[in-house]
């Protein structure tokens, strides 16, 4: 994982799938300030499609996340141990874009 920093968030992209990772707290904060479009795409892409149908281990604790499904039915991964949520490239977008519409 690779630290970013957005309007004073930091959060961590990962280099192979793009996808992002967030600590307890970050992703709210991101949607929040309405950063989502600027840390991620909305384009999917063939690896993020395939992340989906894999169990993902949470970078800060190594154990394995529970999927579950979110606002405009994104999929993402969340930590039961320490609260962080993993979102495949293109999720967080998607997220920010629901919230607008509301």
């Amino acid at each position: 994982m690779r630290p970013e920093t957005f309007e004073g968030i930091e959060i961590d992209r990962c280099p192979v799938c793009k996808g992002l990772f967030f600590d307890k707290g970050e992703l709210e904060a991101m949607l929040a300030k309405g950063e989502g479009n600027v840390a991620d795409t909305l384009g999917f892409n063939a690896i993020s499609d395939a992340m989906d149908a894999i169990a993902a281990q949470c970078p800060r604790c190594d154990r394995r996340m529970d999927p579950m499904v979110g606002a405009a039915n994104v999929r993402m991964d969340v930590c039961s141990k320490c609260g962080g949520v993993f979102l495949d490239q293109g999720e967080l977008a998607t997220l920010q874009l629901a919230m607008s519409e509301v």
